[in-house]
């Protein structure tokens, strides 16, 4: 019986680690797509922590949220497993529910090399049944000026 209840646990984790890994891939690839070149630069890829006010506007995010903290519960830049945007979740880490992710992007100029932009996109979550547990992967890719 403990072996089942660790196995569920493992498969629980898993599961939760494979759709953070989607999610950030899934924003990777709409930042790859924006425009980057010698006269135009999308304000999603300035280099600043995001989402910002101008990544709601691009329906990028669902809301402005700098908090660079990932477990501070309650925070606006929230989406769930499905892909979802909720409004202000107060869900994180609970049973209920669909699990909770929040999504950040900091994007840092010519870097790894001139006329390029590296792009960390974290995805964090509070593991559910362990509330006090929090999650994070980054997933690291670069736009290459056109």
């Amino acid at each position: 019986a403990l072996m089942q209840v660790t196995s569920i646990s493992g498969n629980t984790f898993s599961r939760e680690m494979s759709v953070a890994t989607e999610l950030g891939q899934d924003m990777l690839e709409k930042l790859r797509t924006l425009q980057y070149t010698s006269s135009t630069t999308d304000p999603a890829l300035t280099a600043v922590t995001h989402p910002t006010a101008s990544d709601v506007t691009a329906n990028l995010a669902p809301a402005a949220d700098t908090t660079a903290d990932c477990s501070v519960p309650n925070a606006n830049n929230v989406i769930d497993e499905r892909g979802l945007w909720t409004a202000r979740a107060t869900a994180i880490g609970t049973t209920a529910g669909p699990l909770l992710y929040r999504r950040k992007w900091n994007v840092t100029d010519n870097s790894p090399a001139t006329n390029m932009k590296a792009i960390d996109v974290t995805v964090c979550w509070t593991e559910k049944g362990a509330a006090s547990t929090t999650r994070s992967i980054t997933i690291t890719g670069v736009k290459v000026r056109s």
